[in-house]
């Protein structure tokens, strides 16, 4: 081994001559750009989707409606009909159908076929209301709504709510029950466009086509008779041998234009939704009114709850659809010269019908009616916003309870039903801290002020039962004696300038009393008991 190798070197010399070098730092790195946020996939749009309901039979509904014996309705034919210088039929239940009579037919010809049926006029004025009553009770499932009247048929915008509903099927069944629980009997159809899913209710087809392939395959078997277009186009359209339409998407488009008009090409492209169709918004009034002619006359007012079930059953679901709450209504009892009006309050806000009507019951039971009622009309002016509940979109009720019941606010409206609202009060308060004429009772139809004590009354404590000051000889004693609170008041007030120092005690009966001491006299007042 080298021990040489192992030998410590020497130091450098630092005075050494030599170049001068330094030690440069290191290049910066060039700053590297932030790197982009990974993108989330985008939540797809709900496609647009269209629910079509068609009311067929809505005048034999309506008559329905207003019987109590709707049951006996369907065991005898009936027409309904339109009256000019031809009458024909619009309307045929069921009996008078299976006998042959159809609507369209010359009411001579109907009555040839049928025994003794039973006449009722039509009414296009009424069936109108209706579809515009119904539309607003549908509101609750889409804000785009679309009445048709003439047609008998809403429109409705379901695509942003089948989340909702759990799915499009699942809405569809959910209108439909809502229907049919007013009384109606509806046909419903869904397709991508508005054009389509009319046909489809028409036709009673359970298919729900959400894209143009599958809108396109629906269509096809379809005849050219159920199609939207004029009499003379469907007939050229037959001579020329087409027959579905599915050959009329066999053919040029620029050929169907030359021989049919542009008029057929836009019919296509709506029905398969490649034209867009603008179709208005429903707007709603502000108030609530709903009325319903009776077919005969009723002279008891306890028969008056079937028809009023109808009106509060469709009440609810368009307070529903509105989003709105009720506190107070009024019921009208059309007469054939004269109405009465009755005025109907609840304690809180509640739409539930069921509970209205049990109210209506109570206020209906003390009413002796002057004359026959032959309609009803139900009226509210002011829609309240209703409380947010966890388990409701749009703030519909809670859940019923068994304890619902024996609440405050529902124990004294069955007693202003009972009683009537002249005879069941509240409490307003009159703006000044003496307990004596701190409050007022009121007996009106109108909601009073909160009764609520002010900050110098609720120093000083309420007690069960007040009355007027009265006097007591002597202080009380200091074992049985609580202080409350001191009251003052300035000459201002309507009882003059007062200084009371409020305490609670005990008299030799255990009772507990209210009083206090003037500090202008110093004489001491029972003012109440505690109990």
């Amino acid at each position: 081994m080298n021990p040489a190798a192992h030998a410590p070197r020497p130091a450098p010399d630092r005075a050494a001559p030599g170049p001068n070098l330094q030690l440069l730092p290191a290049p910066a790195e060039p700053a590297r750009a932030p790197e982009p946020a990974p993108l989330r996939a985008a939540r797809p749009e709900a496609r647009e989707c269209w629910l079509a309901v068609q009311f067929p039979h809505l005048a034999l509904d309506l008559q329905a409606r207003r019987r109590a014996d709707a049951a006996r309705l369907a065991q005898h034919p009936l027409l309904i009909v339109e009256r000019g210088e031809r009458p024909r039929v619009h309307a045929a239940n069921r009996v008078a159908r299976h006998a042959g009579a159809h609507p369209g037919m010359p009411l001579g010809d109907a009555l040839a076929l049928l025994d003794a049926p039973e006449l009722i006029e039509d009414d296009p004025a009424a069936r109108a209301r209706e579809i515009h009553q119904l539309a607003a009770a549908l509101l609750q499932f889409s804000d785009h709504v679309h009445p048709e009247p003439e047609e008998q048929r809403i429109l409705l915008e379901v695509g942003r709510s089948r989340r909702l509903f759990g799915g499009l099927a699942a809405l569809r069944e959910r209108a439909e029950t809502v229907l049919r629980e007013l009384g109606f009997h509806p046909r419903t159809g869904m397709a991508r466009s508005p054009a389509a899913a009319r046909l489809l209710a028409a036709c009673r087809s359970p298919e729900i086509p959400e894209d143009r392939d599958a809108l396109r395959r629906s269509l096809e078997r379809f005849p050219l008779e159920s199609l939207p277009l004029p009499p003379a186009t469907r007939e050229s359209l037959r001579s020329t041998g087409l027959r579905v339409f599915g050959d009329l998407l066999r053919l040029p488009r620029a050929e169907l234009a030359r021989r049919h008009g542009p008029g057929l090409l836009q019919t296509i492209d709506r029905l398969l939704g490649d034209a867009p169709e603008t179709l208005p918004r429903f707007r709603p009034p502000d108030t609530l009114e709903l009325a319903l002619r009776l077919d005969h006359e009723i002279r008891a007012s306890t028969a008056l709850v079937f028809p009023l079930r109808r009106l509060l059953q469709q009440a609810e679901q368009q307070l529903r659809g509105r989003a709105r709450s009720l506190q107070g209504m009024q019921l009208e009892l059309q007469h054939r010269e004269t109405c009465t009006s009755l005025h109907l309050e609840r304690g809180q806000p509640g739409i539930r019908a069921t509970d209205w009507l049990s109210l209506w019951q109570t206020r209906l039971e003390r009413e002796t009616l002057q004359a026959p009622v032959i309609g009803l009309r139900l009226y509210a002016a002011e829609l309240l916003e209703p409380a947010a509940t966890a388990d409701t979109l749009l703030g519909g009720e809670p859940a019923a309870t068994n304890a619902d019941a024996t609440q405050p606010p529902a124990v004294l409206a069955r007693l202003r039903a009972r009683l009537g609202s002249q005879r069941v009060g509240g409490l307003a308060n009159r703006g000044t801290p003496t307990p004596e004429s701190a409050q007022d009772p009121v007996f009106t139809t109108t909601r009073p002020g909160s009764p609520s004590p002010g900050p110098a009354q609720r120093a000083c404590g309420t007690a069960l039962w007040v009355h007027a000051p009265a006097p007591i000889d002597g202080p009380p004693e200091p074992r049985e004696f609580r202080p409350l609170g001191r009251l003052e008041n300035g000459w201002w007030d309507r009882d003059g300038d007062q200084r009371r120092d409020y305490a609670l005690a005990r008299d030799p009966h255990g009772r507990g009393l209210w009083l206090f001491r003037c500090l202008r006299s110093g004489h001491w007042y029972r003012q109440g008991y505690w109990g």
